[in-house]
């Protein structure tokens, strides 16, 4: 595909899942602003139920004490005649105001006990909301204002007798229960003046939480600011368990995004391995064409007639073929090596081995190489346990690997070194060179199939760019770790564990 429609896909996809993100966030906010407002009226409507309560518990209690006699309604006032005293409303005709004024007359003595503002409605809103509670209960033409003396000698208590505060927080927990809420509440009273007069024992550890209030006694005569706070320590986390059915949600999400980066990293990653395979496939070509046209040329050699076939001749060709053969049947079995490795078809013959003994059988071949090169090569072998259990071959293949690419790509006079030491119950085989290094970026990719590092200035270094891919996958069967650390045009160290023999 082309990396133009690579991008393109890339960015499409990207912002639908950022689309899809800010849909999800909005989403959660409008659910979570609709559960807050939710809670807060589910709240407000038990609150509505406690005072509804009260102040009916208030009025039952009015009704059965019964010291009403009889009812009066003259110009500019009502007279309310009890038991124990007259009581006595000013209320101004004209229906705009609604100041009055309350007294009482007792043994012929007229006192004055209240006067303001009254509460929306008046008088008869008041006395229209008995009669429409009590019609059942009460009879006769002075029921409409029957209740009053009993309401008015109420107001005048505190809010702590009105109300018997031992019930109050089972009442309000009843309510809250017959509501849906279960949460653990803390409350608190308080009068006109803003006094607290009741409270739970902890309503003052939590004082940044939101709280709700509800007037109580709302219907009274005259205005009161007695109000009833309350607030939940755990309604965070009950609006967060609230949110359960959408993590569901959230999480098909997650996994969608996380598999939408997977595939755009695997589109990008098959890319780069396609261009890797492309360099493999010229490179294999050109280290498979040089030995072919090598032999074609020597058999051409023995059918033409005009070349002297004498047998010194003949012999220097049949070594000709002979070596491009091997070399040509070793990149072939190279690439088979390889592919088998990487199906997990080979099965690693384990047996006890030492290290420094497969070292010192190899370095005569490579030290003779190197002295070719005007180089020198060293070896350490300070390990004083070199016993594992591993493929011989396979730890000759990595052993010879390593010291094969430190050589191609040292530059003139090339300086190898091998050592050994002990390291956390294994042992380090380290291979190090003054080549042309690699870079940071290269190191990266430097153990993936096929890529090759470049060689800069150095020509002529052949290969698969399988060496290094190979080596790594043998260490791992092992159940070792291999390691480089290189620095550009100064050489490069790679370093390979393997757990000793137990």
């Amino acid at each position: 595909m082309n990396q133009k429609y690579i991008w393109l896909v890339t960015i499409v996809l990207c912002l639908s899942l950022f689309g899809l993100i800010l849909v999800q966030i909005n989403y959660f906010q409008s659910a979570s602003k609709i559960k807050e407002e939710q809670f807060a009226l589910t709240v407000s409507k038990a609150l509505d139920q406690v005072v509804s309560k009260l102040e009916h518990d208030e009025e039952t209690q009015i009704i059965l004490k019964g010291d009403i006699e009889s009812y009066s309604n003259a110009s500019g006032q009502q007279t309310i005649i009890s038991k124990k005293s007259e009581v006595i409303f000013n209320i101004p005709m004209d229906t705009k105001h609604d100041k009055a004024t309350v007294s009482i007359s007792s043994e012929n003595k007229k006192i004055s006990i209240a006067e303001g503002y009254l509460n929306k409605g008046g008088l008869s809103a008041v006395n229209k909301k008995l009669h429409e509670k009590y019609k059942k209960s009460l009879s006769g033409s002075n029921y409409r204002s029957g209740l009053l003396p009993g309401k008015l000698k109420q107001e005048n208590l505190k809010i702590t007798e009105r109300i018997d505060m031992q019930l109050l927080p089972k009442l309000i927990k009843e309510k809250l229960k017959d509501n849906g809420i279960k949460l653990k509440f803390e409350y608190a009273v308080k009068s006109n003046s803003s006094k607290v007069e009741q409270r739970s024992r902890n309503y003052y550890q939590n004082p940044s939480i939101e709280k709700f209030s509800k007037q109580l006694f709302p219907n009274d005569l005259f205005f009161s600011s007695n109000l009833l706070y309350i607030y939940f320590p755990g309604q965070k986390k009950y609006m967060v368990q609230s949110y359960s059915m959408l993590f569901p949600s959230f999480i098909l999400t997650l996994v969608l995004i996380l598999c939408s980066a997977f595939t755009i990293f695997i589109i990008f990653r098959q890319k780069k391995l396609s261009k890797i395979k492309n360099d493999f496939i010229n490179n294999m070509t050109h280290e498979f064409k040089t030995p072919i046209s090598t032999i074609s040329l020597a058999s051409q050699m023995l059918k033409d007639n005009t070349v002297t076939t004498t047998a010194s001749t003949i012999d220097h060709i049949a070594k000709i073929i002979n070596d491009e053969s091997k070399r040509l049947t070793y990149q072939v079995e190279k690439v088979l090596q390889m592919a088998v490795f990487n199906e997990d078809r080979m099965r690693l013959k384990l047996k006890p081995i030492n290290v420094h003994k497969i070292i010192q059988n190899l370095l005569p071949n490579f030290t003779i190489r190197v002295e070719d090169k005007n180089g020198n090569m060293y070896n350490n072998l300070d390990a004083n346990d070199d016993l594992i259990m591993a493929d011989e071959v396979h730890i000759s293949n990595v052993i010879s690997n390593l010291l094969d690419n430190a050589i191609k790509y040292s530059k003139d006079n090339p300086e190898i070194s091998i050592s050994t030491r002990n390291k956390n119950k294994g042992i380090v085989i380290a291979i190090t060179d003054n080549g042309i290094g690699i870079s940071k970026e290269d190191q990266k990719m430097v153990f993936e199939r096929f890529f090759r590092v470049h060689t800069g200035n150095v020509h002529n270094v052949k290969g698969f760019g399988l060496g290094l891919s190979y080596v790594n996958k043998v260490v791992d069967a092992h159940h070792g770790e291999v390691q480089v650390d290189s620095i550009l045009d100064k050489g490069s160290k790679f370093e390979v564990y393997l757990p000793l023999k137990k």
